[in-house]
């Protein structure tokens, strides 16, 4: 019996597996009880295909600890609970979450209104300020690893996901040439394979998860890589307002920014990014106050929902967007 198998075992002597909730390239995440405290968790397992590469275990490390070290700043990252590696195969112990995606909540609703993004988007922030405060890039942004986590009909967004992070200031883990991301979430210096990247390649990303959110589609999306590189060196990206007729025309500048292929001339916060958007969504002419903790507002799910209880990283759908490249 491999440890990808989907039969129950206990992990490390204390974790009793329950039910598999997704499985990807680098392993499987359960349903489980921690049998010393009693409490269900999600416990993500490393495939047997790469617990033997050194290189995916110091990589698998880094996102426990990297996890930790954040979740320690702000409520807006999944907690980290416990690390360690049983007969052989690394394991990450995480809180379980309940609710879905933002990927599965865009394909099953196609959008998000400019105030449900506005509501949603000072959470994603402040877990992002959190993260380049201490120097960390995430390098992944996308909806898939922004989880919608449900409770007392609350909705508070929780960063998923930080198998790829970047320390600045630190040497990163060789990977022999290859390119680590999303493709369609790329941002133009992630594709050109620059090492000296920073924290504005997120805000690239976030700027097209909010881009997509607001009328259903990427701005850049070719059907293969070539094609894909050709939309990005061309520049120009597509008025939200005409692609999406009845929003703002005023979108249409804050994306010209945010979507900037020089990274210098983008937003150089995600403070600033979250702010710009608020001032539009509300109308007003003066920017909000900087963004804070985002505690006491969370979204709140619509009357029409259909919320379905999910785990910390549910079973993504298949698409495009969700597709995770290693482009050699």
């Amino acid at each position: 019996m491999t440890r990808d198998s989907v039969i129950p075992r206990l992990v490390a002597g204390r974790y009793w597996t329950e039910r598999r909730i997704s499985a990807g390239g680098m392993g499987t995440i359960w349903q489980a009880l921690d049998l010393d405290l009693e409490r269900p968790v999600a416990l993500k397992l490393m495939s047997d295909t790469y617990a033997s590469d050194r290189v995916a275990r110091e990589r698998f490390a880094r996102e426990a600890r990297a996890a930790a070290r954040l979740g320690s700043e702000t409520d807006h990252v999944v907690r980290i609970m416990d690390f360690g590696v049983d007969a052989g195969t690394p394991y990450i112990v995480m809180e379980l979450l309940h609710g879905e995606e933002l990927e599965a909540r865009l394909l099953r609703r196609g959008t998000l209104t400019v105030q449900e993004v506005a509501a949603f988007l000072p959470q994603i922030a402040c877990a992002l300020r959190k993260a380049h405060a201490i120097r960390l890039v995430h390098r992944d942004i996308k909806p898939a690893n922004l989880f919608i986590s449900s409770q007392d009909e609350e909705e508070r967004i929780k960063l998923l996901d930080l198998g790829i992070v970047k320390e600045l200031g630190r040497p990163g883990i060789s990977t022999s040439g290859k390119l680590l991301g999303t493709l369609w979430y790329m941002s133009p210096e992630q594709l050109d394979g620059r090492s000296l990247l920073d924290h504005r390649t997120d805000l690239w990303s976030l700027g097209l998860v909010m881009y997509r959110a607001l009328c259903g589609q990427l701005p850049f999306q070719g059907r293969t890589l070539g094609e894909h590189l050709m939309l990005l060196s061309m520049g120009r990206v597509p008025r939200i307002s005409e692609v999406a007729p009845g929003l703002p025309v005023e979108l249409d500048g804050f994306f010209e920014r945010a979507l900037e292929r020089d990274p210098a001339l983008r937003f150089q916060t995600v403070e600033e990014l979250a702010r710009t958007f608020a001032a539009l969504a509300t109308g007003s002419r003066r920017p909000p106050p900087p963004v804070a903790e985002a505690r006491g507002e969370p979204m709140r799910a619509p009357l029409d929902a259909d919320v379905p209880t999910a785990s910390i990283a549910a079973t993504r759908p298949a698409s495009a967007e969700a597709t995770r490249v290693t482009l050699s």
